[in-house]
């Protein structure tokens, strides 16, 4: 075993000691996810449009992911994999099903969102926020996938 130098212990003591004050806590009230700011001054943008139609009613979402009873590492291999697919079929609103869990408290309903903010991901997603109640409620997120047409940097 190899020793490590003393600014090398400290930074790690220092890691560790803020590890434990960093929480992150998605509250009910935080419903909206943006993933990227757009013009404040513009009008309503048609992926605003679009959700507000899934609120109401008058839309599904074309694809849905349900990962009730996946293991942490497999839900996000095959969450990626979906959201990949979905935009090389350029499919624009899928739900992912995660479940509540036990009190409300679900593993995969606090990773998902994690998950898509990830710099894997981020790049294929418009937003995303909590699904309507009659698609899930809390134990479900609505996601927004770019148009595959308009982002072909990708």
């Amino acid at each position: 075993m190899s020793t490590i130098s003393k600014d090398d212990k400290r930074i790690w003591d220092n890691y560790i000691t803020n590890l434990n004050n960093v929480r992150i806590n998605f509250q009910v009230n935080k419903k909206r996810h943006i993933l990227r700011s757009k013009n404040t001054n513009s009008k309503k943008t048609l992926s605003q449009i679009q959700l507000k139609k899934i609120h109401k009613g008058k839309l599904d979402p074309e694809g849905i992911i349900d990962l009730h009873g996946y293991r942490l590492h497999t839900a996000k291999t095959t969450l990626q994999k979906y959201i990949l697919n979905a935009y090389e079929k350029n499919l624009r609103n899928i739900l992912i099903i995660t479940g509540k869990g036990h009190n409300n408290n679900g593993l995969l309903k606090k990773e998902v969102p994690l998950w898509l903010n990830d710099r894997l991901l981020i790049k294929f997603l418009v937003n995303f926020e909590i699904a309507p109640k009659r698609l899930g409620g809390e134990g479900a997120v609505l996601v927004r996938i770019k148009n595959k047409n308009k982002h072909k940097y990708i």
